[in-house]
């Protein structure tokens, strides 16, 4: 190496048409005209930009074209882009040299970055980007969306990420998916952000190359699978994902590439998330027309009572009187119940381990709460039983006796309630049952089931 004395300058070549400038030159190599070199001046010290000077021969073994005559100083190099120069004289990490001009500006772009000079690195990706690099407009994208400049500046990352893409550069790509997924200088798309996630994909595949990128992109079509972003929701594809995330996850880390914890813990929680998923018990709606007292496949059945607490007709007289005295005699230590509250007793001499006990709302019209009160029915009873940690619950049809709650509409709200708790509460049910005390009934909670999609 040469010692500290030493300067360098970028110049460029006035003559001298042939060989390329990114390595150096033997004896009977020249450069093209044109070709941005750097050349040791030697004493030559004072050199200004746009000066042209002459060099004589240089005898040194590290020293690049010394057969160079003319050329015009660009500006002067600083002591970091003279190490730039002479790590780019030895063998990279792929064991070749740089195979392009426009490979060249890359290295040397990620060399200043890595060092945080991202000034001096936007320059020479942009010098690469105009001979043909797509990587380098993915890293000028990642200067931008990252604010290494300043504040991030998402329109100009979005300008060059689509360049690269166009370019079919799966970092482009997957980068593009990442601005529509978080809404970043255009609108949020999961239609969208899902098929530049695939596109990426599809791009790896082509070249083989970019094994870095995996990781990324895998985890991203894990997680649009697992929750149904911008494509239908499938565990089974979110599972294959997840396994090639690990997978290269785990080829980046032996390799030594970067990657930040926080994607490795995210695909592991994402495993974890879908693995549930797969192996939950699904929840089974049941329809039946029959006497609720008589429901022995159930943990749990739900009286539709008043607010004492104390019995009355219907289905809380039948209730009370299957159970026996004792179920009065607890319900009298409860200081009764609340609207659309629920609270639970033994069932005492009925087939079931417990009764919960709801207050339905009386219709007046429905412009007074009834809705909200007759859904806070059906929502606290479940909560009440997944607390206790009951599997199995019956309903009756709450309200739609001597409350006159419409069937239309109160069925609407029963279905509508339940698949909402079970959607939101995956697994905690294996059976809930609607118990009808008719066929007109029950035809009308067949129809809304149907309009509704709940898996039976």
């Amino acid at each position: 190496m040469l010692g500290p004395t030493s300067y360098y300058f970028y110049c460029q070549v006035c003559f001298h048409p042939g060989q390329k400038a990114y390595h150096y030159l033997s004896a009977d190599e020249s450069l093209k005209e044109g070709d941005l070199v750097i050349v040791p001046v030697g004493a030559n010290n004072n050199l200004q930009v746009g000066q042209v000077v002459a060099c004589a021969n240089y005898p040194a073994t590290k020293v690049p074209y010394p057969l160079l005559q003319t050329k015009q100083v660009l500006r002067r190099a600083n002591e970091a882009e003279q190490l730039d120069w002479w790590e780019r004289q030895e063998v990279t990490p792929e064991g070749k040299q740089p195979e392009n001009e426009a490979e060249f500006y890359l290295k040397l772009g990620a060399q200043a970055y890595s060092r945080a000079e991202y000034g001096l690195a936007r320059e020479y990706y942009q010098q690469a980007v105009a001979l043909g690099s797509s990587q380098a407009a993915c890293n000028l994208g990642y200067i931008y969306a990252y604010g290494r400049l300043g504040q991030p500046d998402y329109e100009q990352a979005f300008y060059c990420f689509t360049q690269a893409a166009l370019a079919t550069n799966p970092n482009g790509s997957y980068k593009l998916g990442d601005a529509y997924f978080h809404g970043q200088f255009v609108a949020v798309n999961m239609e969208i952000a899902f098929k530049y996630y695939r596109q990426a994909e599809i791009f790896l595949a082509r070249d083989g190359s970019d094994d870095d990128l995996k990781a990324d992109i895998y985890y991203r079509l894990a997680r649009a699978y697992h929750q149904g972003l911008g494509v239908e929701a499938n565990e089974l594809a979110a599972l294959d994902y997840i396994n090639q995330a690990q997978l290269y996850s785990y080829v980046d880390e032996q390799a030594g590439r970067f990657k930040g914890a926080k994607l490795r813990q995210e695909i592991t929680q994402l495993q974890v998330e879908v693995l549930a998923k797969l192996n939950q018990v699904q929840t089974k709606i049941a329809l039946t027309l029959g006497d609720i007292t008589k429901q022995n496949d159930v943990e749990v059945i739900v009286n539709a009572a008043n607010k004492s607490l104390l019995g009355g007709g219907g289905v809380d007289g039948a209730i009370h009187k299957a159970a026996g005295p004792q179920l009065l005699a607890e319900c009298r230590q409860l200081n009764g119940c609340q609207t659309g509250q629920a609270k639970i007793t033994g069932a005492y001499n009925l087939p079931n381990k417990y009764v919960i006990h709801t207050v339905g709302p009386i219709w007046n019209g429905g412009a007074h709460g009834e809705a909200d009160l007759l859904a806070a029915c059906y929502e606290n009873s479940l909560r009440l039983a997944q607390k206790t940690g009951l599997k199995t619950i019956a309903f009756p049809a709450i309200s739609t006796g001597i409350y006159r709650y419409p069937l239309e509409e109160a069925s609407q709200i029963a279905l509508a309630t339940v698949q909402a708790f079970v959607k939101a509460n995956p697994g905690v049910f294996e059976l809930i049952k609607f118990v009808l005390f008719d066929q007109a009934a029950l035809d009308c909670y067949y129809r809304k089931l149907g309009g509704l999609q709940v898996e039976l």
